[in-house]
């Protein structure tokens, strides 16, 4: 994967997306993107993905929407995308540099399917029509599936560093399809210093990127490469998220990779900069392990919020459950106390039915709370005629040792483990509404 020095190109930072439009994936001779048809060339990306000595058995397969199939066992999902002059996902593969800025080429429709070969219980599955369809964004992209089994003696943690990096470097690959290709649109994204936001209210996105509950692999890269493990409440300028500087955690608990590319609720803030608000700008947090560590993080998000951002109200999404619904509440404490006006999104749990009773933590404060859906609601997914990846499914969270059923039958399945269906960053197609 190709990176050219990073030139600045303007007083701010200034991001071109050029999305050229997928509507199928194809294997053939070469890669390439021609009337939206992404060809693949197989044995080529085999090659470049089995260059890695941590894995070994490299299978790739493709799944269009409207097909019979379900793919099993995904660890992450990346879009295509590929910086001629800059890191592409900088400090995963590439050398740590500046993203945010410049032209991003995109392949807009196709989606990177990374399975993972060992068990897991927080391993997804996307059906490519049925049901499921409604609720999956992956069962409306071409996905590239690539599924890869740990060389002898790989632990655990290294190899799913190795699936991130085989994730990364598919995504580059294919990636520069679509910067040969023709673009079908042109997003240009900014938020330039002097922003005329009279009369409109400052919103300022407080992003939760992890939680410690489960800590993170000392060498897993999840901002410009780093961990997290200490991360203190920065400013992060929405672009850099939205243009490869985080990845998700390998604990993928509703936000992956692609999910982040193109984050929904910065997206929507983009929006409606300017129309109906004035986006401020991000705040990076974790959901620290300590309580002192989550005060500590309320206190400097929201003095962040307020004093550098000058946000007027902010907006709040967690990763995982249980402490990051403390981390996040306190955090919209701290807001409030400030004077900014808060709003929530985040999902809920069985609980008593209630979006208080269903959370560890709820502060009275919190009367703005938006929920993406109820973890422990399921949907029935019929038999399919071909399974990509693991040809069994479970066990999985809350499930017995012996809960595991053909990958091809018919499914039980909770929406937590439906790729796409429960997102946490504000995505996706389910809520609830409480009278």
């Amino acid at each position: 994967m190709r990176s050219g020095r990073w030139p600045p190109t303007a007083s701010h930072m200034r991001l071109e997306i050029r999305a050229a439009a997928v509507n199928r994936a194809v294997f053939g001779i070469s890669t390439n993107l021609n009337d939206r048809t992404l060809t693949v060339a197989r044995d080529e990306l085999a090659r470049l993905l089995g260059a890695d000595s941590r894995l070994t058995e490299i299978q790739i397969e493709l799944a269009n929407p409207g097909e019979d199939c379900r793919i099993t066992g995904i660890f992450d999902v990346f879009e295509p995308r590929y910086k001629a002059t800059g890191p592409n996902f900088p400090g995963v593969i590439d050398r740590i540099g500046p993203v945010g800025d410049g032209v991003t080429a995109v392949a807009r429709g196709a989606a990177i399917m990374v399975m993972n070969a060992l068990p897991d219980r927080h391993k997804l599955t996307v059906d490519m029509t049925g049901p499921a369809a409604e609720f999956s964004p992956y069962s409306h992209t071409a996905n590239i599936c690539v599924r890869a089994q740990p060389a002898a003696g790989v632990e655990r943690p290294a190899y799913y560093r190795a699936l991130k990096e085989i994730g990364v470097k598919a995504s580059g690959y294919l990636g520069e399809a679509a910067n040969r290709a023709q673009a079908d649109s042109v997003e240009v994204l900014e938020l330039p210093h002097q922003s005329d936001d009279t009369g409109r209210p400052r919103v300022a996105y407080i992003y939760m990127l992890a939680s410690q509950q489960m800590p993170t692999e000392a060498d897993e890269p999840i901002l410009y490469g780093d961990n997290v493990r200490t991360l203190l409440p920065t400013v992060i300028h929405p672009n850099e998220i939205l243009d490869g500087a985080i990845v998700a955690p390998y604990w993928n608990f509703g936000g992956d990779t692609y999910a982040i590319q193109n984050h929904p609720m910065i997206c929507e803030l983009y929006r409606r900069h300017r129309n109906d608000l004035a986006f401020a700008g991000v705040i990076a947090i974790i959901a620290a392990e300590t309580e002192a560590g989550r005060t500590r993080t309320a206190i400097m998000a929201a003095n962040l919020a307020r004093e550098t951002l000058r946000a007027d109200a902010v907006v709040l999404t967690k990763y995982g459950g249980g402490i990051p619904e403390s981390a996040a509440m306190e955090t919209y404490d701290a807001c409030e106390a400030l004077g900014m006006k808060g709003a929530m999104v985040l999902w809920t749990h069985g609980g008593d039915g209630r979006i208080e009773g269903s959370l560890t933590f709820m502060s009275p404060r919190a009367d703005a709370v938006v929920t993406c859906g109820i973890n422990e609601q399921a949907i029935d997914l019929p038999p399919v005629s071909r399974v990509i990846g693991s040809s069994t499914i479970g066990p999985l969270i809350m499930e017995s040792e012996d809960d595991v059923r053909p990958a091809n039958g018919p499914l039980h399945l909770r929406f937590l483990f439906l790729a796409g269906a429960a997102d946490q960053l504000g995505g996706g197609r389910r809520s609830i509404e409480e009278y």
